[in-house]
């Protein structure tokens, strides 16, 4: 099973398109194929951000189903490596710290990386169709 990170934008996407590669990323997650793994900060970055955006019950409901049945790790580790946008570094921190396969995101200063120790940094059409060529 592989285990991955999953950026606050992954689920902002899945929200507002449900047949959108992030959505059937998340989906992908409740069926228990991959192993999300999060930190505490990033989960409450995930819920503020959905709240502001005004996500329906039903979506957050799912969200919060999502982190029960996952992976919470505590960064021990401070990562500096994006410097255009330091908030950016925890999504690095919590992959490195659950030793993530995959961190999947739709931002440029996470994806000009490629990669970070032994995790992979690609969107989430590129993840499906690295993994699952039938979905794309």
């Amino acid at each position: 099973m592989l285990k991955v990170v999953l950026d606050t934008n992954v689920f902002i996407a899945a929200y507002f398109n449900r047949k959108s590669a992030s959505a059937r990323i998340i989906d992908l997650c409740l069926e228990n194929k991959h192993e999300l793994i999060f930190s505490s900060r990033l989960r409450r970055e995930v819920e503020l951000i959905l709240r502001n955006v005004k996500a329906n019950q039903k979506f957050q409901e799912r969200v919060r189903s999502l982190f029960i049945n996952a992976s919470r790790v505590k960064p021990t580790q401070k990562v500096f490596k994006v410097k255009q946008d330091p908030e950016d570094n925890k999504l690095l921190e919590c992959a490195l710290e659950g030793k993530a396969d995959y961190l999947i995101t739709s931002d440029d200063h996470l994806l000009e990386l490629g990669e970070f120790t032994q995790t992979k940094i690609c969107k989430p059409t590129q993840f499906l169709k690295l993994q699952y060529t039938r979905y794309v």
